[in-house]
């Protein structure tokens, strides 16, 4: 399990203010054609006829596309930027301002919760997100859940470069330029806490990046079964890459939509999918399934 940590001029709601203000609803639309992973595993397991959760649903891609297929879906997030924007977009959208961890709904509400991209951005562990989750989902209820994970050329590029990183330059400005973004060298961090605050930088959690295994266990320590397991990226075209953008952003465009990647990026995506797309996957998806006894 992977901690991701960073720094930033802002208090942690403008953090996610700025992420969300740097796209728009219309590019995360886009995304969902090319998302095969989840569009696939959603328009398969979930029943049109029950009530669905999107728990932590940004700008609401899921809802908007599941919403004009005819699906009953709602969306939550803690964010009133996100779902102002999206009542301007679409009014009749049901998405609202919540807390996932202390969700409004009664036991047994839904008959299936998605959550993209959410559960890792606590720093007590996903636990709490998922067993609340498990709360309102009915016996049987389905849970579709993606987190970030450490792929292949992670774990064999990204994590060496920056152990190397951490042992030749731990005090040089270079580096302190290289970790002021984002960093997971909590040791810095700590010894040099006061020097932030004098400059008024903010230090933040950022996320965890869970292995399958790690995922697996945390959705059956909430009483869930796990149904599928598939890598989460857009595997399925060789010209976008959410893991070689985030790890590698010389290998976008200019002025990159959903990590479209250039014509090098491109050839090393066609390459290593072929391979296997768990190779250069961001995230992981299961889809699990409750086992909480009918009443």
């Amino acid at each position: 399990m992977r901690k991701l940590y960073y720094y930033d001029d802002n208090p942690k709601i403008m953090h996610w203010d700025k992420i969300w203000s740097s796209t728009t609803i219309e590019q995360e639309l886009k995304a969902c054609e090319i998302e095969t992973a989840p569009r696939v595993m959603f328009l398969s397991y979930i029943p049109k006829t029950g009530k669905i959760l999107d728990a932590g649903c940004g700008f609401g891609k899921w809802v908007i596309y599941l919403s004009k297929r005819g699906y009953n879906i709602i969306g939550v997030d803690n964010n009133k930027l996100v779902i102002e924007k999206l009542k301007n977009f679409d009014n009749s959208l049901q998405v609202e301002l919540g807390d996932i961890l202390n969700l409004k709904y009664p036991d047994n509400y839904f008959d299936a919760c998605i959550s993209m991209g959410v559960v890792e951005h606590f720093e007590e562990g996903p636990l709490s997100a998922l067993k609340e989750v498990y709360r309102v989902l009915k016996p049987k209820g389905l849970i579709f859940v993606s987190t970030p994970t450490n792929n292949f050329i992670r774990k064999i590029v990204i994590q060496p470069i920056l152990n190397i990183v951490l042992k030749f330059y731990y005090s040089s400005k270079k580096f302190k330029l290289l970790i002021n973004k984002q960093t997971t060298n909590r040791k810095y961090l700590k010894k040099n806490r006061k020097k932030i605050k004098r400059k008024k930088k903010y230090y933040h959690f950022l996320e965890y990046r869970f292995s399958f295994r790690e995922l697996l266990s945390f959705l059956k320590q909430s009483n869930f079964e796990v149904l599928k397991i598939v890598p989460h990226d857009f595997h399925k075209s060789n010209n976008h890459c959410i893991g070689l953008g985030v790890d590698f952003p010389f290998l976008k465009t200019r002025n990159s939509i959903n990590f479209e990647l250039n014509f090098v990026g491109k050839l090393i995506a066609r390459i290593l999918n072929n391979i296997s797309p768990w190779m250069i996957s961001a995230s992981i998806l299961c889809v699990g399934r409750s086992l909480k006894e009918r009443e």
